[in-house]
């Protein structure tokens, strides 16, 4: 309905508990004709198929009916052509008698000009290539124990640690033990795997399990449209190209021909993660579409679902020429369905949004508040890019950048800050950090803090980190600016410190900590910046680097497990808890402080050294401004990280070159470690 001016909708479901979201004010001619069902795409049941549709510029539609998903496929033949009614809702609608499940289809549109085919941009099943959608039956779908299958929820977001995967780059290698068949593929989760398949070196889920983060980013696996499905080689592309927004990619599963198959065995992959205590956070791509003029969208509404320049070009701040619309009522609705649909259908447990800042800050309030009403206020975690991008919105409108991050709870944004202080600028090859040089230890500062007295309202809404897919690799970047770009396959010790370093940054800030899958094992793509399209042997994981860097790992590990053990490590949520951090300036470029902490009752102090220099560094401890007498416990320095105790250390602290060193004061550690 429409009040004062605002749609106000249930978009989630009909009942009557759920609050209604308020969609705001037209903005687009056509968004006074906006629908609000919750039933647009093709509705199944044995007796029957509903198709709903919302073309409101139409002329007529009919849906075409095929037996397979494709032309080239043994049996191909159109099955029927239905006739669509328009609605007093303004959809189209037919009903299509019997049980037709996984039959394919499209919508043919007759507009005044033109007539157009296309896939529903609302379809749940696709055939190859996802150029038909396909009528499923999505109870049949469901893997063994998948009614048992629960979300991994956390009390906080800060309490996550993010490892970013691509599905193939996972288990393309033969080291990564997968069985032929499987390797680069959804089912490679489902395996229990060693190095090569031989000895006792766990590989792929066995090694998350053993690292101990607690969610896989994976990049795009919805239905891409810069692989052919139709041939099972190594085709490769990271998926930034949406094309069907709510089928899975069939790249990735062992039959792309048959609908089914995707679908089952991606929640076979999301299960098995779940199975080993690990969340998914899927990486979705709403800010663009494949195509512009040839996507789903723009047939189905021609020039309703994007951004247009005020000369009719097409806006494009996404780079990829195009920009769709998240102000555009039934885009914004098409958002906040698309997520509340992975989330409920195949038990994602957070997502990370490509480009948010191409999103209007209102849609990703909206988003936020019906998984809100779902799952539990914070319970999947949303976060992605904030950076500021132009593009062709109304004048006026917030747009989800950093900038809007504070009017945007429960939302969070990746921290480029922490990010070029750490290693240097992502623009500059050569460029160095922190860890090479102790060069931006003021940002270093305010990422440690979570930009809270920046641009971020909350910790949990800061993603802290020194390497994802995009740009280089963290030990590509250390090589470049360091050797030049000698050498990216070789072991080199003093770059292992300083990925160290890197880790004890961001595992010790406070935020949601991220990091590139690999990081750990100084994963290299020789020096590739951009390999979103280059082969997969540049992209896979080299699991052979489990034997060649086990004490990087064991590094990893460690500042894991000590993170998890303290809160005061993750972040607390208000700005003004920020007040018991102490920075010691005394020793810079090394930078150190000290912070408090009650962990199940016990009250105590952390030390945190992180050290940039060539040289060892001595601190003096009563620069914390605490007792002269206080004794403390080292549980990291530059050789070892955990819980363990290492050695104990009174008034001077000695910070080895290019390391951290993390101390407890001892009356505190041996009760919270009953040691």
């Amino acid at each position: 309905m429409l009040l004062n001016g605002d749609f106000m909708i249930n978009t989630i479901n009909t009942d009557s508990k759920v609050p209604k979201l308020d969609m705001g004010a037209p903005v687009h001619k056509l968004d006074k004709f906006a629908y609000f069902g919750n039933d647009l795409g093709a509705v199944y049941s044995k007796e029957k198929t509903t198709f709903t549709f919302w073309s409101p510029e139409a002329l007529s539609v009919k849906v075409k009916l095929f037996a397979t998903g494709s032309d080239s496929e043994e049996g191909a033949k159109v099955i029927a052509e239905l006739p669509m009614t328009q609605t007093d809702e303004n959809v189209w609608r037919a009903e299509y008698k019997g049980d037709h499940k996984n039959e394919y289809y499209t919508y043919v549109i007759n507009f005044k000009d033109k007539t157009t085919e296309t896939v529903d941009i609302y379809a749940k099943a696709a055939g190859v290539n996802g150029n038909r959608g396909m009528i499923v039956d999505l109870e049949s779908t469901n893997p063994t124990g998948w009614d048992e299958d629960k979300h991994i929820f956390l009390k906080s977001a800060t309490d996550a640690i993010v490892w970013e995967i691509h599905v193939k780059d996972f288990s393309h290698s033969a080291s990564s033990g997968v069985t032929e068949a499987n390797r680069g593929k959804y089912l490679a989760f489902t395996e229990s795997t060693t190095l090569f398949g031989e000895g006792i070196v766990p590989t792929c889920v066995d090694y998350l399990k053993n690292l101990g983060v607690t969610h896989v980013q994976i990049t795009p696996f919805y239905d891409y449209g810069s692989v052919d499905e139709s041939k099972n080689d190594d085709s490769y592309n990271w998926g930034y190209d949406p094309k069907n927004y709510n089928v899975p990619e069939g790249s990735y599963s062992t039959n792309p021909f048959d609908g089914n198959v995707r679908i089952t065995e991606c929640k076979q992959m999301i299960k098995a993660l779940h199975d080993a205590g690990i969340g998914v956070i899927m990486d979705v791509v709403y800010n663009h579409t494949y195509e512009g003029e040839g996507s789903f969208f723009n047939l189905s509404v021609p020039k309703y679902y994007h951004r247009f320049n005020a000369d009719g070009s097409w806006s494009n701040g996404s780079g990829c020429g195009n920009d769709t619309a998240s102000e555009h009522l039934m885009y914004r609705k098409f958002m906040i369905d698309s997520v509340l649909y992975w989330a409920k259908e195949y038990h994602v447990d957070g997502f990370r949004f490509d480009l948010m800042g191409l999103h209007d800050a209102h849609t990703m309030n909206l988003i936020r508040q019906t998984l809100d009403y779902e799952f539990g206020k914070d319970n999947i975690i949303l976060y992605g890019e904030g950076w500021h991008m132009g593009t062709a919105c109304p004048c006026g409108t917030v747009m989800a950048n950093q900038g809007a991050i504070r009017s945007m709870p429960g939302v969070g944004a990746f921290n480029d800050n922490i990010r070029d202080a750490i290693k240097g600028s992502v623009f500059g090859a050569y460029d160095k950090g922190f860890v090479q040089c102790g060069a931006s230890a003021e940002k270093i500062k305010s990422g440690i803090l979570a930009e809270t007295t920046s641009w971020a309202g909350k910790a949990a809404q800061c993603v802290n980190y020194a390497s994802c897919h995009d740009n280089y690799a963290l030990y590509d970047k250390l090589i470049l600016s360091e050797r030049g770009g000698k050498g990216y396959a070789e072991r080199f010790d003093y770059l292992v410190a300083m990925t160290k370093l890197s880790a004890a940054i961001v595992l010790t800030s406070q935020g949601i900590p991220f990091f590139l899958a690999g990081e750990e094992i100084c994963r290299t793509k020789f020096g590739d910046e951009n390999s979103f399209r280059s082969s997969a042997k540049v992209n896979e994981i080299d699991w052979e680097n489990t034997g060649h860097y086990a004490d990087l790992i064991l590094y990893y590990q460690g500042l894991i497990r000590l993170r998890k053990r303290l809160s005061a490590l993750r972040g607390a949520n208000e700005v003004s808890d920020k007040a018991n951090f102490k920075f010691i300036d005394t020793a810079m470029p090394c930078i150190s402080y000290v912070t408090n902490f009650n962990e199940d009752g016990v009250n105590g102090y952390i030390f945190v050294a992180l050290n940039p220099c060539d040289y060892d560094v001595r601190i003096n401890l009563a620069d914390t401004g605490l007792s002269k007498d206080t004794k403390w416990i080292a549980v990291a320095n530059k050789h070892s990280a955990g819980t363990a105790p290492l050695m104990a250390i009174s008034e001077l602290a000695l910070v080895e070159s290019k390391s951290a060193l993390i101390l407890i004061d001892e009356k505190a550690y041996k009760q919270l470690f009953k040691r």
